[in-house]
């Protein structure tokens, strides 16, 4: 007879789900798992590890699928982020796997935006070597990232308390989506004034006024964000958006 051995059944099955299963599968699973309940801090733990060692290896069941299933791993990221945020351990691998969906990301704003969700989640515990060191990698890749896109505000994270920092993302989310809205307006209208200059045409004056406005709003916000004057940076964005719609709507976009 051979001998009985205790398994960790959470251990095994994400062992096995990281070996045979794609990230796709193992999401469906972690999914299933959450309309159930919250996962316990060990089974989140074991969640975490099987997600990561998917994400490393790109255990993709269609490479096509690569952006939409790391857009679902973030979602179930933030859906669990109340379970981490509790525990240091937690915490820690939960910022990792958002350090590696950014680094996965082909879209800077993206990346950004995940390596923002890394650092953030750091800043529940005290900062210790550990946490300091992670952060400061973190810090590094956003560097890198905010070299591709200069016109992002610019503000040291080491000066923002965890109030600050968590208010800090919320504008940001919204500058990325606003100025996303505001290139797509302005290459939209730079598309049409060439095709109507080629038939003797010119866009209508208010159409340049738009554009006009639209791109003040928006550097005015960077400067209030960049001044931590947030309440007033956002009517601003809220501005830019209102001219970047009205401009695409003009063109059919």
């Amino acid at each position: 007879m051979l001998p009985r051995k205790s398994i960790n059944i959470f251990a095994f099955a994400a062992l096995l789900c990281a070996q045979t299963g794609s990230l796709d599968s193992m999401l469906t699973q972690f999914e299933g798992q959450l309309a159930k309940g919250q996962p316990s801090p060990e089974q989140l733990q074991h969640n975490l590890n099987s997600l990561s060692s998917g994400l490393r290896q790109g255990n993709w069941s269609n490479p096509n699928q690569r952006i939409p299933v790391t857009s679902r791993a973030v979602g179930y990221l933030n859906n669990v982020q109340g379970v981490a945020g509790r525990d240091r351990n937690l915490g820690i691998s939960m910022s990792g796997i958002y350090r590696q969906i950014g680094g996965l990301e082909t879209n800077p704003q993206s990346a950004w935006l995940n390596y923002r969700n890394a650092y953030l989640m750091l800043n529940h515990f005290p900062v210790d070597s550990q946490i300091r060191t992670e952060m400061q990698q973190i810090r590094r890749s956003v560097e890198v990232i905010e070299a591709r896109m200069p016109e992002l505000p610019k503000l040291d994270w080491s000066s923002l308390d965890a109030a600050g920092q968590k208010e800090y993302d919320s504008v940001m989310e919204r500058y990325i989506s606003v100025s996303s809205a505001a290139s797509s307006a302005e290459v939209t209208a730079e598309t049409m004034r060439r095709s109507m200059a080629d038939q003797g045409l010119a866009v209508r004056p208010e159409i340049v006024s738009g554009l006009t406005r639209m791109k003040l709003k928006l550097e005015d916000a960077k400067r209030l964000i960049e001044q931590k004057n947030y309440a007033i940076a956002k009517d601003r964005l809220a501005s830019a958006e209102a001219e970047a719609q009205k401009i695409l709507k003009l063109f059919g976009g």
